[in-house]
């Protein structure tokens, strides 16, 4: 995410803050929802992954025991859970990580961490093939071949993946760019830096956290951005805090802020 600097022709008039329309697929080219299934699997192969994601769960919840957390609401809350002798829901053991470290080939705590994948998916295409079945032909939604989409017309997916992007026109203007989204012009066309950078540093200046004088890039910082032609959105530093980017490449001084 960034501003930038675009070289533009002085007459280029694509609307401001609306991503450029070399940027996104044409709508032609969008194929329309499978009418029988929603990610490609077969009804039954979504079940198999809600299990296999379930079981997974009851993995991550010896990590949970360990941090003296309560057990996850979608588990405690089943409609079918095991009990214990007390008849309340029973939490599991740590051998459940022996079985889910076997089934997805992870080591076993990998789990218990706070950012552990249980890997819901490499669980059930183990589950598919013990069943002697291929991961490649079962659960794939035979309308749609497992994309989620089926073609308008024949070769339209061909011709969206041959699509590619195109930049906007070169030219002598200067304009300011982001890049949150796909990018967008968010600055009129000016035939010289100084334009681009007075516009900066006045109240037409707007676009994210730019709301007050104070946000603003003065109009000397603005001209060092201007040249060397790219900011981040933020930046922060031990001498700074956050700044904006723009703030932040036009401030600085041989590589340092000032």
């Amino acid at each position: 995410m960034s501003r930038e600097v675009r070289r533009v022709p002085l007459t280029f008039d694509w609307p401001l803050r609306q991503v450029w329309q070399g940027y996104l697929m044409p709508e032609r080219l969008r194929e329309d929802p499978c009418p029988d299934c929603e990610r490609g699997y077969t009804a039954a192969a979504e079940w198999l992954h809600t299990v296999a994601g379930r079981l997974g769960m009851v993995a991550e919840d010896i990590g949970e025991q360990r941090r003296g957390r309560p057990m996850h609401p979608w588990l405690a809350e089943d409609g079918y859970p095991p009990l214990n002798r007390t008849h309340r829901v029973a939490r599991p053991t740590e051998d459940i990580l022996d079985l889910v470290a076997g089934l997805t080939g992870e080591d076993r705590e990998r789990p218990t961490h706070w950012l552990g994948s249980t890997g819901g998916g490499r669980i059930a295409v183990k589950i598919v093939k013990a069943a002697g079945l291929d991961p490649e032909v079962w659960g794939i939604c035979p309308t749609c071949q497992g994309h989620g989409t089926v073609e308008k017309y024949p070769g339209q997916r061909a011709e969206a993946d041959a699509w590619e992007w195109t930049e906007p026109p070169e030219g002598d203007g200067f304009q300011l760019w982001e890049t949150v989204s796909e990018g967008s012009p968010i600055s009129p066309v000016f035939p010289a830096p100084e334009g681009l950078a007075s516009w900066m540093s006045s109240p037409a200046y707007t676009w994210g956290a730019v709301k007050t004088d104070a946000d603003r890039p003065t109009y000397e910082a603005a001209l060092r951005f201007i040249d060397a032609g790219w900011a981040p959105t933020f930046v922060s530093t031990p001498t700074t805090g956050v700044v904006s980017g723009v703030e932040w490449v036009g401030n600085r001084e041989d590589g340092e802020t000032r």
